[in-house]
């Protein structure tokens, strides 16, 4: 068994076996995932060969992640299948083991993977689920919303593509889970293909202020993303009330989205259709550190800027992470300034799950409501330093958009 990149001889191959696993008429869209993304590099593709032949591969996405507001570099995990007739001799879990190692020679800080088997599978590697909340509204009856000044209308590549591209970027920047999108982004074959362009925009002539992915099939309305100008709702109104007249030309009975059951639009959606509320969500996200000492150093200006908005003062202490045998410690001094170091003497232990830690991290939960879970798995700590982490931990929403699955 050998496992490493691939060579540009073996993608025709590498397409085949893909095609055979999971889609027998995929060999366009496999394709288009190397051959038209800018960012790919052969020795993303991983690969196991047995006497000559891929046994089983899988690939890595380059691409960087928002924690917070902070941008770190992540690998996100797809496509990982063996061929049929080998299954079960552990290519896989060797493959992936090769992936961290392939990903952290190579400076990613984190990972990232949307499981569609068992997740167990991979939390025995070190993947950890993030629950990721989404929402269901069966309509009752449809009233609509009130007018206003923009006009919601299909989306249009040559006229609108820019400004949409601009408006994800201020829109996005400072929501965690989000993926940062370089203008190219938008148009190579992998995004085109997983739906990154909107379906309707809002605009007043030359000014746009929001835009709508959604699709509508069998009865059945999914919206995929979305972006607005938070200093004028009226954009998300309109949005919403054209998205509301479509959904009611078509007979739709149920409307889905994975965004927060908090988010201004699916007020509107549920004062619209007289709906009832159901929350949902998935726990198939997973993430799984590369670089802790990295990752943490990353994220020190954001961590920094909470620490001076609390307008506390907090004691000098270091606070040990210990996560998949990986080690780093974040220390406030004296002067109220915050470092991140490999090791330090007199350090407090912050052993948690994984899971925990990513829930944390992102803000999903924010220490202050995870901590007393924390507690019941045997981790406890003294009230100052769970008061220093809840400052530097809020919870926050956690999105990460439908078309930038990989």
């Amino acid at each position: 068994m050998e496992i490493r990149g691939i060579r540009e001889s073996e993608l025709a191959e590498m397409i085949d076996l893909q095609c055979a696993v999971f889609l027998p008429d995929g060999h366009a869209r496999y394709s288009s995932y190397v051959r038209e993304d800018q960012s790919y590099q052969p020795e993303q593709t991983r690969v196991v060969i047995v006497n000559g032949r891929i046994v089983a591969t899988l690939r890595i996405w380059e691409r960087e992640m928002r924690v917070g507001a902070c941008v770190v570099r992540m690998g996100g995990i797809g496509g990982v299948c063996t061929h049929p007739e080998h299954r079960g001799a552990g290519y896989a879990s060797a493959m992936l083991e090769d992936a961290i190692d392939y990903m952290r020679a190579s400076g990613y800080d984190l990972s990232v993977l949307f499981s569609i088997i068992p997740c167990g599978f991979y939390r025995r590697l070190g993947w950890a689920c993030i629950p990721m909340e989404g929402v269901c509204i069966t309509r009752r009856r449809m009233v609509g919303l009130g007018d206003t000044d923009w006009n919601v209308i299909p989306f249009n590549e040559e006229r609108d593509l820019e400004a949409v591209t601009t408006l994800y970027n201020e829109y996005n920047a400072q929501q965690s889970g989000s993926i940062v999108r370089s203008r190219p982004y938008w148009d190579m074959g992998p995004s085109r293909i997983r739906g990154v362009l909107p379906t309707v925009v809002a605009r007043q002539g030359e000014a746009l202020a929001g835009y709508l992915n959604f699709q509508i099939e069998d009865g059945q309305a999914h919206i995929n993303e979305l972006a607005y100008n938070r200093a004028d709702a009226t954009a998300l109104q309109a949005l919403t009330n054209h998205f509301l007249h479509r959904c009611d030309e078509q007979d739709v009975e149920d409307i889905s989205a994975e965004i927060p059951h908090r988010h201004p639009m699916v007020d509107l959606l549920v004062e619209g259709t007289t709906g009832d509320l159901a929350l949902t969500g998935t726990t198939s996200m997973m993430a799984r550190v590369i670089n802790l000492p990295h990752l943490l150093r990353q994220l020190l200006p954001q961590l920094q800027s909470r620490l001076n908005a609390s307008n506390r003062q907090f004691a000098p202490v270091s606070i040990g992470f210990e996560i998949n045998d990986q080690q780093a410690v974040l220390q406030l001094d004296n002067s109220g300034e915050l470092q991140v170091f490999d090791t330090a003497a007199h350090v407090v232990p912050l052993a948690i799950p994984e899971r925990f830690f990513w829930r944390t991290l992102l803000g999903e939960s924010g220490w202050s409501r995870l901590e007393p879970t924390v507690r019941t798995c045997g981790t406890s700590m003294a009230r100052e330093i769970s008061a220093l982490l809840s400052a530097l931990f809020p919870q926050q929403e956690v999105v990460f958009w439908g078309p930038d699955h990989y």
